[in-house]
């Protein structure tokens, strides 16, 4: 479960919020659009829960 207090998001929680498999997650970061990751450390990528949540309220509503 993701703390809703969690200020980033890691692959593995976008993939558990939205139901996909990770390498999904990975694919959707390829492409325009999709909120920019931050790299915390050489193994860390995290993107923001509020970008993520904006990015995905707006898939919603398109579509």
């Amino acid at each position: 479960m993701i703390p809703e207090a969690a200020e980033y998001l890691s692959a593995q929680d976008i993939a558990t919020i939205t139901g996909v498999h990770v390498a999904t997650v990975w694919a959707w970061a390829k492409q325009p659009g999709f909120p920019v990751a931050y790299r915390f450390g050489s193994r860390a990528t995290r993107w923001k829960r509020a970008e993520f949540q904006a990015w995905a309220e707006e898939k919603r509503s398109s579509g």
